[in-house]
């Protein structure tokens, strides 16, 4: 957990040293090209459509925002999500207090990895790194991961023909981090995970009958029918 929190919040650091925008926002016009990244606290980051950021784009208290077919390096904030319409590439995706939300056949070069806040990925997206989050839901539809998955609470689903590869992992907590909640695993039909899936503290996994998946420790898989486990409530999948 300390690792996380300290990958994700040097952003921040890096903001206050190397000097940035204050209080104002950053657009990227449609179709421009950037030679390199920029940075704001206070400041909302809008890439429009087309357009191409050949750096990282980093804000503190403002949400990051990507239209159809950009491209950029990475895009961290703290107190803010992460949006990605469809066919966008990008690098490593970081947030503290805000979601990610990957559009269809979006490209992420890196992890994908918040602290506090639901992560979305579409149909034919692709994740090159590892999908990580503490506090909140996940919902991967028809997508692949290439550096496997963890979490700590909350409800990952894996859906719509999701490819994981790697293992899946449910985190153990250090004590000081909330876990009111049994964290939950719900691999759906015809979803493949190529790893393990390791429960290192109580939680349910459910598995539909048309999954694949290869070896499961700390949790027994029960096994459903049909779209979802029945009475299980599961986190939405973006619209196709």
């Amino acid at each position: 957990m300390k690792i996380l929190r300290l990958s994700l919040a040097l952003p921040a650091l890096v903001l206050l040293l190397a000097g940035c925008n204050i209080n104002k926002n950053i657009t990227v016009p449609a179709h421009a090209h950037w030679s390199s990244g920029s940075s704001t606290i206070n400041g909302e980051i809008t890439v429009g459509p087309g357009a191409v950021v050949n750096g990282e784009l980093r804000t503190i208290n403002g949400k990051i925002s990507v239209a159809a077919g950009a491209q950029t390096g990475k895009l961290a904030t703290i107190n803010g999500g992460i949006t990605q319409a469809d066919a966008v590439h990008s690098g490593e995706l970081a947030a503290i207090n805000g979601g990610i939300s990957l559009g269809k056949n979006a490209d992420v070069t890196g992890d994908v990895a918040t602290v506090n806040g639901d992560i979305h990925a579409a149909s034919g997206v692709h994740i090159g790194g590892t999908v990580r989050d503490v506090n909140g839901n996940i919902a991967l539809c028809g997508a692949q991961v290439d550096g496997g998955l963890s979490f700590y609470n909350g409800t990952a689903l894996l859906a719509d023909g999701t490819v994981m590869q790697g293992n899946v992992t449910v985190k153990k907590t250090n004590g000081t981090e909330p876990s009111n909640h049994e964290p939950r695993l719900i691999v759906g039909p015809y979803t493949t995970v190529t790893g393990t899936i390791a429960f290192e503290r109580p939680g349910k996994l459910y598995v539909s009958d048309r999954a694949v998946i290869h070896g499961v420790t700390g949790a027994t898989a029960v096994k459903f029918s049909g779209v979802a486990p029945a009475g299980v409530r599961i986190p939405m999948c973006p619209p196709n």
